[in-house]
């Protein structure tokens, strides 16, 4: 995680000072800069990060497609059973699943060429009846040369499209890994209503790392996937349209928090629903840990400041975060004293 990686900060916190936080010095702050949430707690001017030699990359590209429903969704038994395997081989990636096809991009770091494609060999040589309509294993200098090539083109900035996610939690993946892969087949994507399931295997490795004191949601530290259903609409659709899009969005999130363990899921908050029930918990990890991230920012932005929609600290505001609540019952509680006062004095008039 990036946020593992940072060293130091240099920030102007709400009293308009600039301040040095790092382990040393605004313990707190430092701790909740790293995990917590942009737009909160200060404006972050640089961070000092640790870096690392950038490793050569073999990369695995497939794109597959099923001659239907019944043969896809045994294909994504096999490939999600297949997970811990590639999770301990060092793999990273993303899949991408839509009506009977999905396209798989995984990379190793320092990857051997011949290693790899023996272990994707394990996968296929079960499924050679399907349609591979691409197949292909190459090795990259670096993970630069490797975004440039694969990742960036399909990064356009802007688009029409809500998403929604859950953290796969690794014990789930490994010790239920067909009922995972039938959830998945249930929220996979759509053609017809513009709608994708992306699949993040990220989690796992050096994630897992729990040894490190800062505020990342916990749900990061126990996961294998990363699963995101987007939806996406046309220019034209209309507000209502959306608002049903929107709906069947929570619906599908829902599905995926079977396997989430459930009520107690979590999501990364970058890629999730902007309208998620109890985004406290579920962005944050746990409550314990929002309240934490939230005792800081009354010391570090005792005005708010920093405010933004669902994050540390907008709960105490209005929907459209233009008035506090405090203020609002305030009002509420003064309006109601004058009446009774001047309900008071025609009594005695």
């Amino acid at each position: 995680m990036a946020a593992d990686q940072v060293l130091e900060f240099d920030v102007v916190t709400a009293d308009g000072q600039r301040q040095t936080v790092n382990a040393c010095q605004n313990k707190d702050l430092f701790w909740a800069l790293r995990g917590g949430g942009g737009g909160s707690f200060a404006v972050v001017l640089s961070a000092v990060l640790r870096t690392f030699p950038s490793p050569s990359m073999v990369s695995t590209l497939y794109s597959i497609s099923a001659a239907n429903e019944t043969r896809y969704a045994r294909f994504i038994r096999d490939f999600i059973r297949f997970m811990p395997t590639l999770a301990d081989a060092g793999y990273a990636g993303y899949f991408y699943m839509r009506d009977t096809s999905i396209v798989i991009a995984f990379f190793v770091p320092n990857g051997d060429f011949s290693i790899t494609t023996a272990i994707f060999n394990q996968l296929m040589k079960n499924n050679t009846d399907l349609q591979f309509i691409s197949n292909s294993t190459f090795p990259v200098p670096s993970f630069y040369d490797y975004f440039a090539q694969i990742m960036a083109a399909s990064n356009p900035t802007g688009g029409n499209v809500l998403l929604g996610s859950r953290l796969i939690p690794e014990t789930i993946v490994r010790q239920q890994p067909d009922q995972v892969a039938d959830v998945l087949f249930q929220t996979r994507g759509r053609n017809e209503n513009q709608s994708m399931l992306i699949g993040h295997l990220v989690a796992g490795g050096q994630v897992s790392n729990i040894s490190i004191d800062n505020s990342i949601n916990s749900g990061w530290r126990t996961a294998l996937l990363h699963m995101i259903y987007a939806q996406g609409w046309s220019e034209d659709t209309s507000a209502a349209d959306q608002e049903i899009l929107a709906l069947h969005l929570r619906t599908q999130v829902e599905i995926l928090q079977t396997v989430a363990d459930g009520a107690q899921s979590s999501c990364y908050s970058n890629e999730a629903d902007p309208n998620e029930p109890n985004w406290q918990q579920k962005f944050f990890g746990t409550q314990a840990n929002y309240n934490r991230l939230k005792a800081i920012k009354k010391t570090v932005d005792p005005n708010s400041l920093f405010i933004c929609k669902n994050c540390v600290g907008s709960d105490d505001w209005s929907s459209d975060l233009n008035c506090p609540k405090n203020s609002m019952a305030n009002r509420v509680h003064v309006t109601i004293f004058v009446v009774f006062l001047m309900k008071l004095f025609h009594v005695f008039t």
